[in-house]
């Protein structure tokens, strides 16, 4: 299942966040290479007088991409926390505020607004998936196979649940049967899966252990 990462480390929840503001400073240094060198001999009164040649200012400096492309997020997700205030059923606020602490790694705050975006619609795939890898990268890997078997049991040929399942069955319960299972229905409903040639290799693998 693909998922759009955003690449700014913002703390979102709870979390007083504070944006550096972008100035110029005009800073000058002195080395004492660059300095005039004067004879010990006075000057006559009417020699010229050396002043320093004004620096000419360069053109403006424009805004940090990545800092303008940060503050803009942010402000969507104040305006998302806004409208789950307003009202604390908005599924599109829950969802996308699940969605931007789970690509922070705030997988507990992303299960808490999965779950309640759950609780008004139990029969979203997508979201539900995202809830049982959150509960997987908290190490809640009974809780993670227990979601994935829901959305299977709702959507039988549902291509990220089954890898999921079958990868978890694998790797972390030691149920090679299950695994297959799960697997050889996603090579069935999805056999242009992009690691269908893996998969195979791996049932292989299990059948032959």
């Amino acid at each position: 299942m693909s998922r759009i990462r955003i690449l700014f480390s913002i703390l979102i929840l709870g979390i007083a966040v504070s944006v550096p503001t972008a100035c110029n400073t005009n800073s000058t240094s002195s080395n004492s290479s660059d300095k005039i060198q004067v004879s010990a001999s006075p000057a006559p009164v009417d020699a010229p007088t050396f002043r320093p040649v004004p620096v000419t200012a360069g053109p403006p400096k424009g805004r940090d991409p990545m800092m303008e492309k940060g503050a803009q997020f942010m402000a969507t997700v104040m305006d998302h926390k806004r409208r789950l205030e307003k009202d604390p059923k908005d599924k599109e606020a829950l969802r996308f505020l699940g969605n931007a602490n789970y690509d922070i790694n705030r997988f507990d705050a992303a299960k808490t607004y999965y779950t309640r975006y759950l609780e008004i619609d139990p029969a979203q795939p997508e979201v539900r998936t995202d809830l049982a890898t959150s509960y997987y990268k908290t190490r809640d890997v009974d809780s993670a196979v227990r979601e994935l078997r829901v959305v299977v049991a709702q959507y039988p040929n549902h291509a990220a649940a089954l890898y999921n399942l079958g990868l978890i069955l694998k790797q972390d319960k030691g149920d090679t049967r299950g695994a297959i299972k799960a697997w050889e229905t996603l090579l069935q409903s999805h056999p242009d899966h992009p690691k269908s040639a893996e998969i195979r290799r791996e049932i292989e693998a299990m059948k032959k252990s």
